[in-house]
Formats: structure tokens, C-alpha cells, sequence
């Protein structure tokens, strides 16, 4: 029904009008802004921000400033995804610009990154389904374990992933109201966070908690660290990542040119608003220095959004809050799975992979492309279960502080390289006025510093390092790129010259 009322309001969406790729675009701004939110509100503010003391204990009470602060310094990217997406409105859309701005291979390589992180983190959010799923069970008095074995998190994990795989395989109208419905799961997932952790008094929820976990929690005076904070600020840009899965919905947006940028800007937003108000709900009822005695006492397991809460909460609620959570964060694939596979589709039309990856079923759904992401989010699960969760995370959090900057560098070469601009038509549209360069440079500094803060984890393997993962996605990348370019070479065509101009929409 929202979705007929919103095609009414605007009616050239009636027409769902098939693109040159096969694809239809049949949803508008609500969608998706909402894809953002959907994308973003799940493990990254109910498991990865409670556990950021974990891993940066010098972070101290400043972890909903640095929530905050996440979503304050996106607004470069917020500005220039909304400008492009008014030029080049297309199917993967992050990966088209970043192409476009810096060439094949530069754009590519971050591009594949991306997509790597985004892959990565569908096998986290998998596996996080049976830690919300084993939680729910608790509160609901089950005396069960099953969910947090290694067989819970991977049966759990693989339904998750292929039930929704289903989903996209039926059709991008489907997507969408899936969507809607997930916008009502988190709005009122946030709400119960938000009233129980404000009204929540400390005392009597340090006292709960210490029972609990059997600890003895003291105040302690903060002396926070500004290492640990910038940290955990670039930690938590995977916790506000999903705003390219609404760029990735480009090729599917009817009117697309006007609903992209206020879908945009209004998922950012709504993130934002959420997220800080979560943050310092949370810690207003749970005080820093009662998180590294929970972990020191071996019951890390209750460092979760829903866990903290539910213990603050009466037992109809803490049963309630945990299940809706469960399925938020199962809803969250969703999107991972849209954004992955439209950047497989948009690849496949450059020819970075199999033209087949660029095909469309008879619902107009990218399946191949669809079916590969799934099938890579599950050995992604699988390294999350016996490997560890650094890869979904760490790895995320990395790509979308590189997608930052070289998206500003893009820009700027866009708007002052004359050889560079004067090949592509459509740089004076997506450079023009000065807010925007200035905003590009901002976006360079920024994703440099993000990028360099969650490069390095201390007391993490090499191989699990977010640096040697990087080098690994790069190199692949570079093996790819260097594929298509000489396959181009032999058909007799001008490898450089496709990245001078969008895609077919």
C-alpha cells in the first residue's frame, strides 16, 4: 500500500519502465532511504558498538561521542553521493563513480574492496543471527545453547542468507516491501532501547548487571584516549555503511535524478538521529567502566544492545526486544545483498567479470549476480564461525573510509585536471559550485585519517590484519582489471575509453 501511494504522488512511477540493462525502476525515495537505514541499524549499534571497549578500552565514556562524530564527518560523502546520484543514477552506483572519477583501475581496486567488506560482512551479520537468536531463546526461558554453537551459528547464518537470496531472486517490489516492513522493526527496536536506557537508573543497572555477570563494577575516573576515540570513530563507519546500498538501488529508482539524493540524505539522517540517541541511552544506564569486568569475567556475551537492555527492562519487554532485534539484524542482509550484487551487474556491463553477472530473470532481478554474493557471504559465515569476525568488520570499516576519499580525490581530479575533465562530459555536472570541491577535500582528509586509524588492530594475527587484507583485495583487483583490459585490447577496443562515460542506464 506505501508503495502504490508513493508511485501515486509522483506518477512516473506507474510506468515501470525496463532500463538497457534489464532492469526495472520500480521504487522511489522511501526505499531508499530506507535501504540505508536498513542497512545500517543491526549488529553495528547492537553488537560492534557495546564491544568497541573491547577492543579500545581507551576509548573510556566517549563511545556515543564517537558514534556521533561517525555520522557527523560523513556529511562530504553524504554531499557527494547526492550530486552524483543526480548525474549518474545507475546500478551500482559507488563503484560507477569511483570509476569514472579515478579510472579503472584506482576505482576498481577500492570497488573491490568494497565489495570484499560488504561480502564479509554478510557472513558477520550471519553469524550474529544465532548470538540474537540464542538471546532471544534465553529470554524467552529456553535452556538452550544450540543458537551460539558453531552448528547454530552456521545453520542459523546460511537460512538467513539464502532465505532472503529468494527474496531478490523475486524481484526488486518485493525488496522494497520487505523494507518498509524493516523500517517499522527498527523504529520501534530504537524506541524501546532509547525510553528503557534514559529512564534506566545507573545505579540499580550497574548493580543488576554486576549480579549477573558476578562482577564488582567501581566508577572509575575517565582519562580517554584521543588515539582510542579516533579509532573507534573509523570502527564505527561500518555501522554507517549501509548508505551505498541505497546508492546501489540507483538503476531501479524511477525518477531516479530527484529520489536518489533525497532518499540519500534522508537515510543519513534518520541513521544519525537513531544511532546517537541509542549510544547515549546505553551508556547512560551502563556506564563504561562496566564493560571490561563483564569481559574479564568471561560474560562478553552480554555486551549486546538487546542483552543490556533486556536486563534494565521487565521480562515481557526483554523477550520482545530480543526477538524484534533478531529479525532486524537477519532484515540487515537484505540490503548487504543488494548492494554486492548490483556491483557484480554493473562490473559484468565494464566487463571486469562474466557478462552473464549482467543478465536478469523474468522479475528483472540481476539472479546471477545475486546467487554469487550469497554464495561468497556464506564463506564468509564460515570464516566468521571458525575463524573469527575481524574480516567482516575490520575490513568494512576500511573499505568505506578508502570509498570516502577516493571519491573526494575523483572529484578534484574531475574539477581540476583540464586533460582529465575535458574527456568526460559529465564532470562539470558533479563538480560544479565550490561547496562541492571543498567538500571533496574534506572527504580526502577524512577517509585518509579512517583509513589509517582501522589499519592496524593490536593483537590481531597478520593475516587478519586489515592492512594484509587490503593488500590481498588489491592485488586481486589488479589481476582482474589487468583481464579485462587486455581482453578489451583484443576485441580491437579502447579499454580507457569506457570509463569516460556512465554505463547504459
Amino acid at each position: 500500500m506505501a508503495m502504490d501511494a508513493e508511485r501515486a504522488e509522483h506518477g512516473t512511477r506507474e510506468q515501470l519502465v525496463p532500463t538497457g540493462s534489464g532492469l526495472i525502476r520500480a521504487v522511489g525515495a522511501v526505499v531508499v532511504a530506507l535501504s540505508a537505514v536498513a542497512q545500517e541499524y543491526g549488529s553495528g549499534i547492537n553488537f560492534v558498538m557495546p564491544h568497541s571497549l573491547e577492543s579500545y578500552p581507551g576509548v573510556e565514556g566517549l563511545v556515543p561521542l564517537a558514534m556521533l562524530v561517525a555520522g557527523i564527518v560523513l556529511i562530504p560523502q553524504v554531499v557527494l553521493f547526492a550530486r552524483y546520484s543526480i548525474v549518474m543514477p545507475t546500478a551500482g552506483a559507488t563503484y560507477v563513480w569511483l570509476t569514472r572519477g579515478l579510472g579503472p583501475y584506482g576505482g576498481f581496486a577500492i570497488a573491490f574492496l568494497w565489495f570484499i567488506g560488504i561480502c564479509g560482512a554478510i557472513g558477520f551479520l550471519a553469524y550474529a543471527t544465532g548470538t540474537f537468536l540464542g538471546d532471544a531463546a534465553h529470554a524467552s526461558g529456553f535452556a538452550t545453547q544450540w543458537f551460539t554453537t558453531h552448528t547454530g551459528h552456521l545453520v542459523t547464518g546460511l537460512i538467513a542468507i539464502w532465505l532472503l537470496t529468494a527474496l531478490h531472486v523475486s524481484g526488486v517490489k518485493n525488496y522494497g516491501y520487505l523494507i518498509y516492513a524493516a523500517g517499522v522493526l527498527v523504529v520501534v527496536a530504537a524506541a524501546i532501547v532509547i525510553v528503557a536506557g534514559f529512564t534506566a537508573s545507573p545505579v540499580s543497572a550497574v548493580g543488576r548487571i554486576s549480579a549477573m555477570a558476578g562482577i564488582r563494577a567501581m566508577p572509575q575516573p575517565s582519562h580517554p584516549s584521543l588515539t582510542a576515540f579516533v579509532s573507534v570513530t573509523g570502527l564505527f563507519m561500518f555501522a554507517y555503511g549501509g548508505l551505498d546500498a541505497s546508492t546501489s538501488l540507483a538503476g531501479e529508482v524511477a525518477d531516479a535524478s530527484r529520489n536518489m539524493p533525497r532518499g540519500i540524505v534522508a537515510g543519513w539522517a534518520i541513521a544519525l538521529v537513531l544511532y546517537t540517541l541509542v549510544s547515549y541511552a546505553l551508556f547512560h544506564a551502563v556506564p563504561w567502566w562496566t564493560a571490561l569486568p563483564i569481559v574479564k569475567s568471561g560474560h562478553g556475551y552480554l555486551l549486546t544492545t538487546p542483552a543490556l537492555v533486556g536486563m534494565l527492562t521487565p521480562r515481557a519487554v526483554d523477550v520482545f526486544l530480543n526477538m524484534l532485534v533478531a529479525l532486524v539484524v537477519v532484515k540487515t542482509i537484505a540490503p548487504q545483498l543488494l548492494d554486492a550484487s548490483r556491483f557484480l551487474f554493473a562490473w559484468a556491463q565494464d566487463g571486469f567479470v562474466s557478462d552473464r553477472l549482467a543478465g536478469t530473470n523474468e522479475a528483472h532481478a540481476p539472479a546471477a549476480a545475486v546467487l554469487l554474493s550469497a554464495i561468497i557471504g556464506s564463506l564468509f559465515l564460515l570464516d566468521a564461525v571458525f575463524g573469527g569476525w575481524q574480516i567482516g568488520v575490520a575490513l568494512r570499516a576500511i573499505s568505506i573510509a578508502l570509498v570516502f576519499a577516493g571519491l573526494g580525490v575523483g572529484t578534484l581530479l574531475l574539477a581540476w585536471w583540464p586533460s582529465w575533465r575535458g574527456k568526460r562530459e559529465f564532470a562539470l555536472h558533479c563538480t560544479r559550485g565550490g561547496f562541492v570541491k571543498a567538500m571533496a577535500v574534506c572527504a580526502v582528509l577524512i577517509g585518509a585519517v579512517l583509513a589509517v586509524s582501522v589499519a592496524h588492530e593490536s593483537g590481531t594475527g597478520w593475516y587478519l590484519q586489515p592492512w594484509f587484507q587490503l593488500a590481498v583485495a588489491v592485488l586481486l583487483s589488479v589481476a582482474l582489471a589487468l583481464r579485462a583490459h587486455r581482453r578489451t585490447i583484443s576485441q580491437g577496443g579502447d579499454f580507457y575509453a569506457r570509463f569516460q562515460t556512465p554505463p547504459p542506464q
